[in-house]
């Protein structure tokens, strides 16, 4: 399913940026230079600028859903829906490591900064 959309996804991202592309705007656009206004021809005078506008909004629309279904297709993962968020797996495994080292006996690894040395026990006297 993520493939199929996917793939319509691209193909509707190539679609829109080639009506882009083939709009004349105010300084005459791709359309004027490169076809030499054969959009013109083919659409009529104004029934090119009609077509095209109505196929951008439309291909713009479908770019918006497409978008959208891709991005929750992402995130849901199984039947369950359950996220794929990196920082859960990241505290489900330290979850885990943590439960295994108390059931083994140990202590678990502590995250914090290394005491500094001659911190516990050492005169601080200034004397070398």
């Amino acid at each position: 399913m993520y493939g199929v959309v996917l793939a319509f996804h691209l193909l509707v991202c190539l679609a829109l940026i080639g009506v882009i592309l083939i709009q004349s705007g105010k300084g005459g656009g791709l359309a004027g230079g490169a076809f030499g206004g054969a959009t013109q021809t083919v659409f009529g005078g104004r029934g090119a600028t009609d077509f095209i506008t109505k196929a951008t909004i439309y291909l713009g629309v479908i770019f918006f859903v497409t978008s959208l279904g891709l991005a929750i297709l992402t995130t849901k993962s199984g039947p369950g829906g359950s996220s794929k968020s990196l920082m859960q797996e990241a505290a489900r495994k330290a979850a885990a490591t943590q439960t295994q080292g108390q059931t083994q006996g140990r202590a678990p690894a502590t995250t914090g900064a290394p005491a500094p040395t001659g911190a516990a026990g050492a005169p601080s006297n200034g004397a070398k």
